[in-house]
């Protein structure tokens, strides 16, 4: 007999749930601040869910999230050459990861590899014309649909919310 059960999707809790385990914790636990704990979980949450709409529209060009940034910072580089590590350090991902990556965008025509003409260790990342175009025909839907929730906030809102993220990024460096 199977005494494993999977939970069914209304199992997962709302936020409302994740709140009120959070106050329960702490009214268990003496100086715990919920707040801390509650914004740490506000930013988990939307950062999911920008994500996952993220890679709702990428998913129609056989993307996700990690290989558009690559193609992104690609274009941002202006022609230069990028090699995996600064791909690895801008994205967050391990030097490993970023090879599959890189080797999925070869394979696609998105991205070519070609030797350092100056160090042979060393490996140089170019956007292809076929990445770049895709970048440009895909970040529009990207704004459009995985951004949106933004569109709930008054231009103000957004720019006071940019300001404390900001802030809040400073105090990590």
């Amino acid at each position: 007999m199977n005494d494993h059960v999977h939970p069914t999707p209304d199992a997962f809790p709302t936020f409302a749930d994740i709140e009120n385990r959070i106050e329960r914790v702490c009214a268990r636990v003496p100086g715990s601040d919920r707040q801390p704990v509650l914004l740490k979980m506000l930013l988990q949450h939307i950062a999911g869910g920008l994500n996952s709409r993220m890679n709702e529209v990428l998913r129609e060009y056989n993307l996700n999230r990690i290989s558009f940034l690559a193609l992104v910072m690609l274009v941002s580089s202006g022609g230069k050459p990028l090699n995996p590590s600064d791909l690895a350090e801008a994205t967050g991902e391990s030097r490993a990861n970023v090879t599959r990556i890189c080797d999925e965008l070869v394979a696609k025509s998105l991205l070519r590899r070609e030797p350092n003409p100056e160090d042979r260790r060393r490996i140089d990342l170019y956007l292809a014309p076929q990445g770049e175009e895709l970048v440009q025909r895909t970040l529009p839907k990207i704004q459009n649909h995985a951004f949106s929730p933004f569109n709930d906030l008054t231009a103000e809102e957004r720019d006071l919310l940019e300001a404390i993220l900001k802030k809040l990024l400073g105090a990590f460096a």
